[in-house]
Order: structure tokens, then C-alpha cells, then sequence
């Protein structure tokens, strides 16, 4: 399939990526690097966020969608849409691979396997649609449904979700009657805003909103916290972003059948063979 001549000028499709990128993705996705992977000619981190570089490793890849953000609004301010995936993880709007072991929302494929894969076809959402998701999942085992603050508390430490959510109540990104909802919420969509395709306008001021969420966490809440859990405030704003993209779809008049028309299947890219998920490197 070739690329539809006006769609570098209506999609911005960046890919977060700390690393050489493992495989070739389509033409229309540009890649933004950080970490040690920066290089001169390049979108970089340090060029267009550099107040985030120093967060980088306690925000992984939220750092270059905040980067992203301002590569859009400086140097494609018309784009309709923008699009986010990782250098091995990103949403395709069909089935590949096979259902990884561990994660109930995603699939598996090996790098040699995603080489072959039409990958222009398979990142872009269908003709006519606003957004490309993954598929939503809930927490908890039915007939018993967590809400994200109970399910946060069940994998990671529960006054860092209390202490973003105080925050973004705060500086008026929840309001303080929507922090029931929030915290209650049992339907999730994986990466948030952080993954998929996306209206630029929504997107800029969804971005934007959580940006100034985190820069008031990083400064009232400095102490990192060690291994897996120093990332708590891109395991936070993954559930906010969940939660603005349900909010969104519920204002919608007419109501749009988003989990049919929008959403297709998150895929991970493993170096072997495995079919189950496991962080990146």
C-alpha cells in the first residue's frame, strides 16, 4: 500500500525510542530519541524538551511524548492527526502475531517476524476514523471490578496515585467531583495517550494537561523510588490518559461505537521467539 500523498501533511507519527531502532518502520513515522540514542540531525529529547532530560529515567518514554508535543505545535501546526508508538510496541488496526501469555490486551510478534509485515497498512486507523486504540481491558476478575485506584494499589505504592490525582485536582485537570470517577474507573486503555492515533487538537491539550500534572509531581514529590516502581508517574498518567479518552467518547453526540470503529490491538515486538510480555531494555 503507498502512503496517501497528503498524509505527511495531516499525520505526525513519532516513535518514542531510547535505543538504534530495531526494525524499519513506515516512512510516515518519524523517530524521537532520547537518552543515549540522541544524535545530531535527528528530533532529540534534549532539543525539544530538554527541561524533561533530566526526568528521562524516571518517565521513560512520557518524557518524549512531551517532547513530541512541541515538535508538532512548532513544526506541523496544521497536523490533524499525530500518532505515538515505541521502537517495540506499537497499536495495529488488525491481528498479528499471537495473544502474549501474561497480558490479556496484547500481542506478540519477534522482531525477524514484524520485518515482514506491511506495517503502512497496519498503523494507520480506518478510512474515515479519528483514532487508532488498543483494545480496553477491565481489572479484576468478574463478577469483582477494581477501579484504577484499587488495582494500582495492588501493583505499585497507592499514595503516588493519590498524590498526582490531589495534584491534578489542583491545577484543574480533574475537577474535584470527577476523582470518584476517576478512581473508580473500572474500564482501562492501555498506553493511555501514549499509544495509537490520535486528533491532534485533543491530543496537544490532553499532553499538555498531563505535562503540567507531572511537572507539579516532580517538584512537590522529588525522591525517586528504586527498580520497577520509579516510574510512578508514567504509571499514573497512563490511567489519566485512559480516563480522558473515556470521558471524551462519552461526550460525544451522536455516541460513536468507538470500541468497534477505533480500536484494533496492541503489539509488542519480542528479540525471540517468546510470546510473553516483558519490559524493555
Amino acid at each position: 500500500m503507498s502512503e496517501p500523498a497528503s498524509l505527511s501533511q495531516e499525520l505526525v507519527y513519532g516513535c518514542m525510542t531510547h535505543i538504534p531502532l530495531w526494525f524499519d518502520f513506515p516512512s510516515f513515522v518519524t523517530p524521537l530519541y532520547m537518552g543515549d540514542a540522541q544524535n545530531e540531525g535527528s528530533v532529540n529529547l534534549r532539543d525539544h524538551a530538554p527541561e524533561w532530560v533530566p526526568h528521562h529515567p524516571i518517565l521513560g518514554s512520557l518524557a518524549g511524548l512531551f517532547a513530541l508535543k512541541n515538535y508538532v505545535q512548532l513544526h506541523h501546526p496544521t497536523a490533524k492527526h499525530v500518532g505515538v508508538c515505541q521502537y517495540r510496541k506499537f497499536i495495529s488496526n488488525s491481528e498479528i502475531g499471537v495473544s502474549a501469555a501474561n497480558y490479556q490486551v496484547m500481542n506478540v510478534v519477534s522482531r525477524q517476524e514484524v520485518s515482514t509485515l506491511p506495517l503502512a497498512e497496519l498503523m494507520l486507523p480506518a478510512p474515515g476514523a479519528d483514532f487508532l486504540l488498543g483494545k480496553p481491558c477491565t481489572f479484576g476478575t468478574p463478577p469483582k471490578r477494581m477501579g484504577y485506584l484499587e488495582q494500582y494499589n495492588s501493583v505499585h505504592p497507592i499514595e503516588d496515585l493519590l498524590r498526582f490525582t490531589a495534584l491534578a485536582v489542583e491545577l484543574g485537570v480533574l475537577t474535584r467531583k470527577e476523582v470518584m470517577f476517576f478512581l473508580n474507573q473500572t474500564a482501562f486503555l492501555p498506553g493511555g495517550i501514549e499509544l495509537g492515533v490520535y486528533p491532534a487538537a485533543f491530543w496537544i491539550e490532553s499532553v499538555s494537561a498531563i505535562e503540567k500534572v507531572i511537572r507539579a509531581c516532580v517538584v512537590r514529590h522529588p525522591r525517586k523510588r528504586p527498580g520497577y516502581q520509579a516510574r510512578a508517574w508514567a504509571f499514573c498518567s497512563e490511567r489519566l490518559g485512559s480516563y480522558m479518552l473515556l470521558r471524551y467518547f462519552k461526550t460525544q453526540t451522536p455516541q460513536v461505537r468507538w470500541t468497534k470503529e477505533y480500536t484494533g490491538r496492541m503489539v509488542l515486538v519480542n528479540a525471540d521467539e517468546s510470546t510473553t510480555y516483558v519490559g524493555g531494555v
